[in-house]
């Protein structure tokens, strides 16, 4: 979290788009900037994408791309624990609207679901799956649910204080079914630590509903009944 130097948290920037169109343009510009950024600094680039219904929205034109993709590594914020064949994979989404169209298919993809029976079960391999934390990402890609969660850290959900903490060194903490969205299916989240590790963090929103949640959250709730609060020093891109 960035703080100023009177001590106050830094609060996120907010662009406001006529359309779909244009938001879709803006965030496939983010995501080549960063991409080239990283390949010319470091030879590769890392980009986490959100799961759920809004990366539908801009993920078409981030696939057009021409990018060195054969350079990228690509994750997910969060995975509902199904396997790829089921209707709420994460995954599936990410591979059906973008990772099969031709250039992105080079990409290195690392999922966060694997043959565990469980996400409890199976986080420990999945720490160990990551790309060394030495590497920051280079862009997070966030959206948030009207409950004000983002990836999968919902209101009220047990040990949320640990997963928002800042200085929390686990990268990745298995979730229960969630009782303020749906599907209520277990999940495994990154940690906000763990997302903030990067170059850049954009929450991507769309709709009236949202932005009142944003704004309301950014209003001094409380991090524990509304997660959007603990976000700081990000920008946020919305359109109607």
């Amino acid at each position: 979290m960035a703080i100023t130097e009177s001590g106050v948290a830094l609060l996120p920037r907010i662009e406001r788009f006529k359309s779909v169109q244009a938001l879709s343009d803006a965030v496939a510009g983010r995501v080549a900037g960063a991409v080239m950024q990283g390949v010319q600094a470091r030879g590769a680039a890392q980009l986490v994408f959100s799961g759920g219904s809004t990366p539908e929205v801009f993920l078409p034109q981030v696939a057009s791309l021409d990018l060195p993709w054969d350079k990228v590594t690509v994750m997910l914020a969060d995975e509902r624990w199904v396997d790829e064949d089921h209707p709420h994979s994460n995954a599936a989404m990410l591979r059906r609207t973008l990772l099969s169209h031709e250039g992105p298919n080079r990409a290195q993809f690392v999922p966060l679901k694997n043959s565990a029976p469980s996400a409890g079960a199976g986080v420990g391999a999945l720490r160990a799956s990551l790309p060394s934390s030495l590497h920051r990402h280079d862009l997070v890609l966030l959206g948030m649910g009207n409950d004000a969660h983002f990836a999968s850290l919902f209101p009220g959900t047990p040990g949320l204080a640990a997963l928002l903490d800042p200085a929390n060194t686990d990268r990745l903490g298995a979730i229960p079914p969630p009782t303020t969205a749906a599907p209520a299916i277990e999940r495994i989240s990154m940690t906000y630590a763990e997302l903030m590790h990067s170059r850049g963090v954009a929450l991507i929103i769309q709709g009236q509903t949202k932005l009142t949640v944003l704004e309301n959250a950014l209003r001094g709730a409380d991090p524990i009944a509304t997660p959007a609060a603990a976000l700081h020093d990000i920008d946020v891109l919305w359109c109607p």
